[in-house]
């Protein structure tokens, strides 16, 4: 069994108390640019089980690995990867997180995939608008086993897409415990595997036990952020990547697995596996 195929059967083994590690956007630094195949790699071989990853559209509808609204912050200007067709993407000059001129730039999604055959699981984030054509890829590649669609639980339309597409595994993301109803009756129309929850703070409701308990009891995993991305942005209720590296991670990561988070979204797979390993949350642990 080859170690996504163990991913998935995890997905569905409520028994099973390892903590998973999903890499943000892969590992990236430098000249390792985010959302890209060697980024992907690079995490996989550092411990991480799942990948996450953006996708955006080009005009002449080819999927790219890409987050943001605008192209300024890689390509330093304000201009939308809808505005312009892949080959002229191509040829722009991306700008590394040094602030030169990269060596490498984008990838295709039918490349992300060619490269992530039979390796790891893909949670498919930013990319919801583009579903159908992120489908049809993954059908052709015969991958559509090793994605996970993710979708904010209020957007109707991924909704309605996902409940169309019984095939398929599926993650809604929640900022509020309010919002754990409309996960009930989300259930009962796909295949939803794992909850992603953005608690904001320890007293969060959504990061209360009771909360994770009744996720589980549904027989779906509990997801939570432990990003630490700007000081604007609470992920993990504080429980953070900062957190754990700079006050070791009992402090952060270990707080989330106390807790009962299934799934931890890093930045640093490797400092968390080995912390992880450390407390025996890593390879099959069985339920007390």
């Amino acid at each position: 069994m080859k170690d996504w195929e163990r991913t998935r059967k995890w997905l569905a083994d409520m028994d099973d108390r390892e903590i998973k590690l999903a890499s943000h956007r892969g590992k990236f630094s430098s000249s390792v640019i985010e959302n890209t195949s060697l980024a992907f790699l690079t995490a996989i071989g550092e411990g991480a089980d799942i990948v996450e990853m953006d996708l955006d559209l080009t005009r002449d509808g080819i999927l790219t690995g890409h987050h943001d609204r605008t192209m300024k912050r890689l390509f330093s200007h304000e201009g939308k990867i809808a505005d312009y067709t892949w080959e002229e993407i191509r040829q722009m000059p991306l700008y590394n997180y040094l602030g030169e001129v990269n060596v490498t730039g984008l990838e295709t999604f039918e490349e992300i995939l060619r490269n992530l055959k039979g390796k790891t699981v893909m949670a498919l984030d930013k990319c919801w608008d583009h579903w159908d054509a992120v489908y049809e890829e993954l059908v052709k590649a015969d991958m559509v086993g090793q994605a996970i669609f993710k979708f904010p639980v209020w957007n109707q339309q991924a909704a309605k897409w996902a409940s169309d597409h019984g095939d398929c595994m599926f993650i809604p993301m929640v900022k509020d415990a309010e919002y754990l109803k409309d996960v009930e009756m989300l259930r009962r129309k796909m295949p939803i595997v794992a909850v992603e929850t953005v608690p904001q703070s320890p007293e969060d409701s959504l990061f209360a036990e009771d909360t994770f308990a009744w996720i589980k009891d549904r027989h779906m995993k509990v997801w939570c952020n432990s990003l630490s991305l700007a000081r604007r942005l609470v992920y993990g209720a504080g429980y953070d990547d900062l957190k754990s590296l700079a006050c070791g991670g009992a402090a952060g990561w270990g707080v989330l697995a106390q807790k009962g988070v299934d799934i931890i979204q890093t930045d640093w797979p490797a400092e968390a596996d080995t912390f992880l390993k450390t407390i025996h949350r890593r390879g099959h642990v069985s339920a007390v």
